[in-house]
């Protein structure tokens, strides 16, 4: 009985540690090690459609190809056109995305991408709303945090005077259809470098805004 109680136990560990699991892909060429997945599926799309978005089941390929680094690289793509991001979290659902209010004005000139990927600067905040509510990313001695309705929370470290400094907001809405918002980051501070980080609000822990759910960090050639 002992024997079967504990077999049960560690089944459901399993699960669970499966469940949790989440990912984060960018649609180009990766060192092979770099692209390893350990989520099969299902896989979702961030698909732009005209001026809004969407997620959309999609199934990701890995083509291996030639790489001057490792010998060995792999391409990700997808079986659906459009696609910003591959993202796999048990918390998403396929279906119409809402962007923040920011996002929607932009139009898609690179000046105006710019704009919206821009953190602030050192001492410096940035408004965003979703629904008539008002976040603030917030560059506290190098340091970016996320401050909504009296709650503050420490996202990570951002050194915007760094030549090569590569760090940029990716996409801001509500991914996971709870009304609050979501982000994706590149945290990095190497222009040959990538850090995609997914921050979900629905999985915050108590007391928090957001849960670091995936991250990914590639290299250039």
């Amino acid at each position: 009985m002992q024997t079967l109680r504990l077999s049960a136990i560690l089944l459901g560990l399993l699960f669970c540690a499966n469940a949790a699991a989440s990912e984060i892909l960018e649609l180009q060429d990766y060192h092979a090690s770099e692209a390893k997945a350990d989520r099969k599926g299902p896989w979702l799309g961030l698909q732009q459609v005209n001026n809004g978005w969407r997620l959309v089941a999609a199934k990701p390929t890995f083509k291996k190809i030639p790489d001057p680094i490792t010998e060995q690289g792999l391409r990700v793509s997808a079986n659906v056109a459009n696609i910003r991001l591959l993202l796999s979290d048990s918390s998403l659902k396929a279906g119409a995305v809402t962007l923040s209010d920011e996002a929607k004005v932009v139009g898609g000139s690179i000046d105006e991408e710019f704009e919206l990927s821009t953190l602030p600067p050192l001492g410096h905040d940035r408004l965003m709303h979703l629904n008539g509510l008002e976040y603030r990313l917030q560059n506290r001695d190098g340091k970016i945090f996320l401050m909504y309705q009296g709650t503050e929370q420490y996202l990570f470290d951002y050194t915007e005077n760094q030549e090569d400094n590569n760090a940029k907001l990716i996409w801001v809405g509500d991914l996971d259809h709870d009304g609050k918002l979501d982000f994706i980051f590149d945290t990095s501070s190497q222009y040959n470098v990538t850090e995609l980080r997914l921050y979900l609000s629905g999985k915050a822990d108590k007391g928090d805004l957001l849960k670091l759910v995936a991250k990914r960090k590639s290299t250039g050639c």
